[in-house]
């Protein structure tokens, strides 16, 4: 649970390429290129779900659920890609607990977690042994990762369904003369008049304010004597939204800094001195957090255009 499974791009990447061609004249070798990523997806999930346990088969098998999910919410329900991958990975959740309990019952959580446990423990021991200096991490991350897996993997499948829409959509349209279409911001799929654009800029990363609630549930079983199965489930649900609400204000500062010329290089290396540093995190991952939570009410992007708009207007 410390990474990705591979398999949660290639395969949504391989389904989409095949079943939703991301143009009129989808290029001639973005099929085979389709084929050869979806035999080495199922490849990699046949073996992750037959060597890792229960663990292991419940990820390969949310893993089929989710790619079925988005493909199908992209070929019925066109809308943008990261509503659509936040959509999946609630049909798949829901899906692979029900799966759980009618195979093995209400008990197999636990097992799941210790499973989860016993992974980040190895995964930590190497790094332990590479790196000592990392040791007194060692607990708190194996006890994090065996009470965060099920938020872990809804953070890494929103990541790789993204990133397998982008692949999608490169490869497709690479040489079959869509490139007018993409930088119009679409292009037309065959027979399904589906809307084809990129994802969108980072600075423009936004939430619905619904996500909101997703924090005071956290905030919730962190305060009130809530059961465990409550507290573990506000806990998965507070690591998502926080994490999706630490890219929203990431994006706000990015939109200052652009405004007022601060390069990205610069972002890069203040972001790469708070990790080395790791206090500062303490401090700067909340704040973003915080950001992006309050951008809810105070909209500081649009207030930024309205204000630059302005400026402008009185120059003229």
């Amino acid at each position: 649970m410390l990474w990705a499974p591979p398999s949660l791009v290639g395969l949504p990447c391989a389904a989409l390429l095949i079943l939703t061609p991301a143009s009129d004249q989808p290029s001639g070798w973005s099929q085979p290129i389709a084929g050869a990523i979806g035999a080495v997806s199922v490849a990699l999930l046949v073996i992750g779900g037959g060597s890792g346990g229960r663990l292991g088969a419940v990820t390969s098998a949310y893993i089929v659920l989710t790619t079925a999910a988005f493909v199908s919410l992209v070929l019925l329900r066109p809308d943008a890609p990261l509503r659509q991958a936040l959509r999946s990975v609630v049909a798949a959740g829901l899906a692979c607990a029900l799966l759980i309990a009618v195979m093995w019952g209400s008990e197999a959580w636990g097992g799941l977690a210790w499973e989860a446990t016993r992974q980040a423990s190895s995964a930590m021991r190497a790094i332990v042994e590479v790196a000592p200096d990392a040791f007194p991490i060692y607990e708190p991350v194996v006890r994090f990762i065996s009470l965060t897996w099920p938020g872990m993997l809804a953070l890494q499948t929103l990541a790789g369904l993204t990133l397998a829409w982008q692949l999608h959509v490169r490869i497709a349209t690479t040489g079959s003369g869509a490139g007018a279409a993409d930088g119009a911001g679409a292009a037309g799929a065959a027979g399904a008049g589906l809307a084809r654009a990129p994802l969108t800029r980072f600075k423009d990363f936004n939430l619905g304010d619904g996500w909101v609630w997703g924090i005071i549930a956290w905030l919730g079983v962190l305060i009130l004597p809530v059961s465990s199965s409550l507290h573990i489930a506000g806990t998965n649900v507070g690591l998502v939204a926080g994490t999706l609400y630490v890219l929203r204000g990431a994006a706000i500062v990015a939109t200052f800094a652009e405004a007022f010329g601060v390069s990205a290089v610069a972002l890069v290396l203040m972001a790469a001195a708070a990790a080395a540093l790791a206090v500062p995190l303490l401090f700067v991952l909340p704040g973003l957090c915080t950001l992006g939570i309050t951008d809810t009410w105070y909209q500081y992007r649009r207030r930024l255009a309205e204000a630059r708009e302005r400026q402008r207007s009185n120059t003229t």
